[in-house]
């Protein structure tokens, strides 16, 4: 394989280049740029003379063999150095000072720079300007006033700079995400031979091949094939937009022209829709199979072009932004209590200013001063009330999830994916690749009359393929399935296995350089010594698995020798005996091509699933070459060959061929003809048949009686499961995660493997309604399609249609849908999808470019870890939630009623301790929280619903609780300290009282610490109401895996080495004195009452909180705390009963997940459907019933919460006097009983239901 033209050979120096770049490629990249912007035939005609020939001979490249890596003449360094290489320079990113400077622009901190310049300033002045003091006993006072103003400076220059420096890591990470995102494969030919090279490395000349479902990644020419392109996001225009070949456009071009002088028609954005157009875009998506000449790369391109005219932020994900909204909320809440501190401290200050009062002998300065002091208090409290560190721990948790995905084999494209996979109920995916292992081996099948087995327990009774190929089959028969599997392929040769090959047979042989010797750097020797590993697990063939598979078979039993060399000499593409490629499309299920033979007669050979292919034969070859009629006695026996490898699992491929009649002189034939290109047949025409056009393979309507299609043979193809695939489909089963498979195969196949991995158990691969077939499922109502929905594991011979009708009834069920997809047809439910995961290997780049998540490895396994990684974001930020809010409210209280409370106005937490507090909670505890590993038991809990709350009722009982305690330890040090440490005596000197606010300094730090540890773990016994069952060593255990996150050690060892050495040197500038034993170890204790009180906490079932604070109460605390009152109008609060993305009331109705509250609705509703309630609006009914889920989903009494929420309507009713109301029960309320029994939740809606009968 070409290696990679790297970033190292940027060193070069372009100035030290003597050659003459003009005389080599006279063409400048600007002229090449204007063929494709606009797309211009005339600004090709200009260019190249009118010739196709120029462009190969002023590009030096060749139509065939594409560049030459060595020529004499042209170096390919000297190409580069004219025309560059295919990367667009990186958006670049913020430097450190930039960031340090955004992060100083905070207006806290830019409050509280200019309040510690101004009491510097007073400090400097009161100790250089005012004569020196002396206390009671004569001695000197130090003069220390302006030590606080440079220690709040420092604090905020630490605070700045930690935070410039996690927002530069941030930027580091995504950069290096997104270089990997951008990256991809294409295939090139060069020197003859086809390579896989990044596209990156493309070069101006180069040769490139295309298939269906690539995004074109230069601007180029098509020379060879057939194609349309999606050009819509680049152009506006939404049809898709048929290419022709060069030669063919200019020929046409000619004739427009000649036959319209004076016309200007060589803009193919003319008015003139039949101008032909052969100008390949970059960035468009193609459909169909071609080759095409590269004219423009990187930032000459025109998608290079777009891409530097943009600039893209990071968006932010709905986590990011539900969290800045929260932190939104309480900054208003502490600037409130700020601006209340600073109201009554001024009016204080204000006070003791007249004669006779406390403050009047003092000097101007000292006064300032005094000012200084209440003015540093309030902002200090806006800093510590203001949880910077909310958007700090989600974008750590997601840069480190992210990074840590990418090793697990999950590419992340679009950031809210990682945390909407958290929340994941339902996972439709693919079977080849992901749930199988895409090594692909014909193992079973028939060819002609004669049936093989290579299965490893066929033992003596299977016959192997060898002995069919060489000794039954005829060799009209063997060439015509050799063509078929040859010809009719895009696979091609590795040809490092077959240098490698021959390099260790020969023992003179010395490795070179293909291109570029100066780009090896460290990354290609890494790569080169993985490759080395690896070898002996190389393939011999480089495509689809299925197309692989068979041409193994081929060069193994049928003495196909070099791929390359066949399609070329026996079949002489020289001379177009090819005449038209028709590539597989998984809406059709099979692909073609038409070859002339030598007698100049047009054969169509046809491979795809065997059903479909099948179908539409009308004969079958036997092994001597006698075709034979497919009657109604023969049919049969070939169906029960294709169920009988279906049901070992295997996938199906029938191969046959057609000959079209011998008295047709050229192809297409008129009657055949494509009426959009009649270059081409239709595919639909081919068999003399119109297919359904809803997409079912069976055949309407015959239209003529061309010969028939023949049926050469059928296989069946082995692919084995991945290894721990039945266990991570099992782990997801165990999370509440509902795994369905979305297939293509035969539906014995798709049902044989689903039961294999655990998709159906033994009990559901008997049932018929958990396994269907793409099109029956597509002909149900939609009724129908909801209500068989629930039961479905297992959806066959499936279109990307089918998948996309899936996802969208899962989606209207209530449902998070994640989906798997790798072809071209599946973007559109990758897009509707909640993540939509593509294939790295396997799938196309439309396929990747619609999808949120890239499997790199096309392993289910690396599904489960998403959702265990998504998972993991959600809990770190509501275990940081959890840390901080606990902080928040209880600094913000000591400081308020302290600082009220004082005589002096002095809080007892001085401006530069609480900014030790507020790093702490902000960005160290950020660190600690957000970097946890999750490991298998986060998928024993249950996925969260679309709306779950960030604080939970168990959340808010551990905050509320761990704050009372500080609250209570922190106001009995601070106003019982003197009796405690000092009994007997009525007053204390001012340095004993230093040494009591440090202690309580010092005991609130400790308190922080102990807490960080109970905040490591969530209440791991959410919805157990039993007390007893609660205490369990995983829910009580806060130092279960304490080891694994070392960030976590590392930073509480920082904290707690920090804050002893500043108890110990802190000195002025944390206004600490030193500590006595006692007073230490008063401290540590009270700081470690967090642990016991957390058990207690954790042992305390959410019953019990409720029972306290009953919901009502709770919702209307809620509403207040959240700000909604100052969001919007009360009345307007209907209007958001349902959230963005979710589906209406009506929808809602027919959710399997909220059966049971649709079944109370509809009762009272055949009761009361005379009268307009407002409690009977559905979606308000069942959001009351989801949120007393969400407060205990354990509790099936909650499921009747939606009918207790009508009792003041009915009480209200039956005092108004309702009138007698005849009871019809009403089609839907029947269709759900009829379905649903088992949703009845309680004894009453039994008795409900009885009544209606």
């Amino acid at each position: 394989m070409i290696q990679s033209i790297h970033e190292s050979r940027l060193g070069m120096s372009r100035r030290s280049s003597k050659v003459s770049i003009s005389s080599a490629f006279p063409i400048k990249p600007e002229q090449l740029g204007e063929l494709h912007d606009p797309k211009s035939l005339a600004a090709f005609d200009r260019v190249f003379d009118s010739n196709e020939q120029g462009l190969y001979k002023l590009l030096k490249t060749d139509q065939d063999a594409g560049l030459t890596l060595y020529d004499e003449n042209v170096k390919d360094s000297e190409r580069y150095l004219v025309y560059g290489d295919n990367r667009i320079p990186e958006r670049k990113s913020k430097s450190f000072l930039q960031l340090t400077w955004a992060a100083f622009k905070d207006q806290t901190m830019i409050l509280l720079t200019v309040a510690a310049v101004v009491s510097l300033a007073l400090g400097l002045y009161e100790t250089i300007g005012q004569p020196v003091e002396y206390d009671d006993e004569g001695n000197e006072m130090a003069k220390v006033d302006w030590v606080e103003g440079v220690a709040i400076m420092v604090a905020v220059l630490v605070v700045v700079i930690v935070g410039a420096v996690n927002d530069y890591q941030k930027e580091l990470q995504f950069a290096k995400l997104n270089r990997k995102k951008d990256d991809r494969d294409v295939i090139v030919i060069r020197n003859g031979e086809q390579h896989v090279i990044s596209i990156h490395d493309l070069l101006v000349g180069d040769l490139i091949c295309l298939q269906t479902g690539d995004v074109v990644p230069a601007d180029c020419i098509l020379v060879k094939g057939a194609c349309e392109c999606d050009e819509s996001a680049l152009t506006g225009e939404t049809d898709t937009i048929k290419k022709v070949e060069i030669n063919v456009a200019l020929r046409k071009y000619k004739e427009m022209v000649a036959s319209n002088p004076g016309v200007d028609i060589g803009t193919v954005y003319g008015d003139e829709e039949n101008v032909p157009d052969p100008m390949l875009l970059s960035g468009s998506k193609l459909s169909g199979l071609c080759q095409a000449i590269v004219t423009s790369v990187g930032v000459n391109s025109v998608h290079g072009k777009t891409m530097m005219a943009l600039k893209v932020e990071v968006e932010e994900t709905p986590l990011q932004q539900r969290l800045g909204n929260l932190a939104e909320n309480i900054s208003i809440y502490g600037s409130l209590v700020a601006l209340l501190l600073f109201i009554i401290l001024f009016a204080r200050f204000l006070s003791y200013l007249p004669a006779n009062k406390k403050y009047h002998g003092l000097k101007p300065a000292q006064k300032g001063s005094k000012f200084m002091d209440i003015f540093i208090t309030a902002v200090t409290v806006i800093v510590v009330a203001v949880p910077e560190g909310l958007p700090l721990a989600v974008t750590l948790a997601l840069a480190f999830a992210t990074t840590r995905m990418t090793k697990d084999g999950n590419l992340v494209r679009v950031l809210r994916a990682c945390e909407t996979m958290g929340s994941a109920t339902a996972v439709c995916s693919d079977k080849t690749g992901t749930l199988t292992q895409n090594r692909m081996t014909v193992v079973k099948g028939i060819l002609g009359g004669s049936h093989f087995d290579d299965t490893v327990d066929a033992g003596h009774k299977g016959i192997r393929s060898e002995t069919v190929f060489h000794n039954d089959l005829s060799e009209e028969l063997r060439n015509d399935v050799l063509s078929n599997i040859a010809l009719n392929s895009t696979a091609f040769e590795n040809k490092e296995v077959t240098q490698e090959t021959e390099i260790s047979c020969n023992p003179y042989h010395k490795p070179r350089r293909v291109l570029f010797p100066w780009s090896k750097n460290k990354k290609v020797q890494e790569h080169e010594e993985i490759a080395s590993a690896s070898k002996s697990q190389k393939e011999s063939f480089i495509g689809s698995k299925t197309e692989t598979a068979l041409l193994t078979i081929a060069k193994k039993s049928l003495n196909m020798t070099d791929l390359q060399s066949l399609r070329e000499e026996t079949i002489q593409l020289g001379v177009e005996s090819i005449v038209q490629v028709i590539p597989f499309e998984s809406s059709r299920k099979w692909g073609g091509i038409i070859v002339k033979l030598d007698n100049g007669i047009f054969r169509f050979y046809i491979k795809g699933a065997a059903e479909a292919v099948l179908r539409r034969c009308r004969y079958k070859r036997l092994s001597d070459n006698t075709i034979i009629k497919l009657s109604p006695e023969v049919y049969p026996q070939d169906e029960n060959i294709i169920r009988s490898l279906a049901a070992d699992a295997l996938r199906t491929i029938s191969l046959a061929h057609m000959d079209f009649s011998s008295r047709l002189a050229s192809w297409p034939p008129k009657e055949l003809e494509d009426p959009s290109n009649p270059l081409i047949a239709s595919p639909e025409l081919l068999f003399g048949e119109e297919l359904n056009p809803t997409g079912s393979d069976k055949p309407e309507i015959i239209t003529n009686d061309n010969s028939g299609l023949v049926l050469d043979g059928i296989v069946g193809i082995q692919d084995p499961l991945r290894e721990g695939v039945k266990e991570s489909v099992e782990q997801c089963q165990r999370s509440g995660v509902t795994v369905r498979m979305v297939t293509g195969d035969n539906i014995l196949t798709a049902k044989s493997i689903a039961r294999n991995c655990s998709i159906l158990s033994e009990e559901q691969y008997q049932d018929s309604t958990c396994a269907m077939e793409g099109p029956v499922f597509r002909k149900l109502s939609k009724s129908e399609q909801v209500n068989i929905i629930p039961k479905l594991r297992v959806l066959a011979r499936s279109s990307p249609e089918d998948k996309r009708i899936l996802v969208e009834n899962l989606k209207q069920m209530g449902e998070l849908v994640a989906v798997t997809g790798d072809g071209t047809n599946d973007a559109p439910a990758l897009k509707l999808a909640d993540v939509g995961f593509s294939m790295g290997i396997a799938g196309t780049e439309v396929a990747r470019e619609a999808s949120d998540i890239i499997l790199m490895t096309d392993d289910f396994t690396a599904i489960v870890n998403a959702i265990k990684w998504g998972r993991c974001v959600s809990i770190s930020i509501k275990k940081f939630l959890q840390f901080q809010l606990t902080v928040n409210i209880t600094a913000v209280i000591l400081t308020f009623v302290s600082a009220v409370a004082s005589s002096d106005e002095d809080a007892v937490l001085t401006a530069v301790q609480l900014l030790w507090v507020n790093l702490i909670m902000d960005t160290l505890a950020a660190l600690a929280l957000a970097t946890d590993k999750p490991d298998d038991n986060i998928l024993d809990r249950k996925p969260n619903g679309r709306n779950t709350p960030l604080v939970s009722v168990s959340t808010w009982k551990m905050i509320l609780g761990q704050a009372a305690l500080q609250l209570v330890v922190t106001f009995i040090l601070h106003f019982c300290g003197k009796k405690i440490f000092y009994p007997g005596r009525d007053k204390i000197s001012g340095h004993e009282s230093q040494k009591l606010n440090a202690l309580v300094f010092n005991t609130f730090v400790w308190l922080q610490f102990f807490k960080l540890l109970v905040s490591r773990k969530l209440d791991e016994a959410d919805g157990i109401s039993n007390w007893r069952a609660r205490i369990t060593t995983s829910n009580l255990n806060f130092f279960q895996n304490l080891s694994r996150n070392y960030y976590f050690l590392a930073i509480i060892t920082i904290i707690g080495m920090c804050q002893i050495l500043i108890m110990f040197v802190g000195g002025a500038a944390f206004s600490i004195a030193r500590q006595t034993g006692a007073m230490w170890a008063t401290a540590i204790i009270c700081g470690m009452l967090s642990l016991p009180v957390g058990v207690l906490i954790r042992i305390c079932p959410d019953e019990w909180v409720i029972a306290i604070f009953p919901t009502t109460l709770f919702n209307m605390l809620k509403y207040i705390v959240t700000l909604k009152f100052l969001k919007r109008p009360l009345k307007k609060e209907q209007e958001s009963l349902l959230i963005e993305g979710e589906p209406n009331g009506h929808d809602l109705l027919g959710s399997s997940a909220f059966e049971r509250a649709k079944l109370d609705v509809l009762i009272h509703k055949e009761r009361f459907k005379d009268y307009e309630v407002s409690y009977l609006n559905p979606a308000s009914i069942i959001r009351k019933w989801r949120c007393s889920q969400d407060l205990n989903p354990s509790d099936d009494e909650h499921s009747l919460i939606a009918s207790l929420t009508m009792v003041p309507t009915l009480v209200g009713g039956a005092v108004g006097g309702f009138s007698h109301i005849t009871i019809k029960p009403s089609k839907e309320f029947a269709q759900t009983v009829a379905v649903s029994p088992s949703s009845v939740g309680s004894s009453s809606a039994t008795d409900d239901i009885e009544e209606i009968k």
